[in-house]
């Protein structure tokens, strides 16, 4: 995580920054890459604090794999369908495989994340929307 978290960070920094002030789309994925790398620190000095655990290594190893492939399944549905589209169906994927088992509560990422997301990305800070090739929701919404 630390190594992935400033690999990130040096990329971050290749982010075009808006001229006229504020928070550009630079801060977030900053941000994330600084708390990442944060995480993988704690991470390093709490492995040194303790003993070997012996836990199995493919039962951890699982949910990562899955998640690694919901990424690349959800970048492919991104460039495909749009960004709506795919995060409806990401979101509660993703948090299905972090043990949210409610019906209400799926439903509810559905549709509360992609809204949340393109407000604060899309509108908030003025950051463009991928497009899909094939479909993409907001043309329906914006019209053509």
């Amino acid at each position: 995580m630390l190594v992935i978290g400033a690999l990130f960070l040096s990329a971050s920094f290749g982010i075009k920054v808006q001229e006229q002030g504020g928070i550009g789309p630079r801060v977030f994925p900053m941000a994330g890459s600084l708390l990442m790398a944060g995480l993988g620190l704690l991470q390093i000095a709490g492995a040194w604090k303790s003993e070997a655990s012996g836990t199995i290594l493919g039962r951890d190893l699982l949910p990562a794999a899955a998640l690694a492939g919901l990424s690349v399944i959800y970048v492919i549905g991104i460039t495909q369908v749009g960004y709506l589209l795919s995060t409806m169906a990401a979101a509660p994927a993703v948090l299905f495989l972090f043990g949210i088992r409610s019906t209400a509560g799926l439903i509810l990422a559905a549709v509360m994340c992609p809204a949340v997301y393109h407000l604060i990305f899309f509108v908030g800070l003025g950051v463009f929307p991928p497009y899909g090739l094939q479909f993409d929701l907001l043309d329906v919404i914006q019209g053509y």
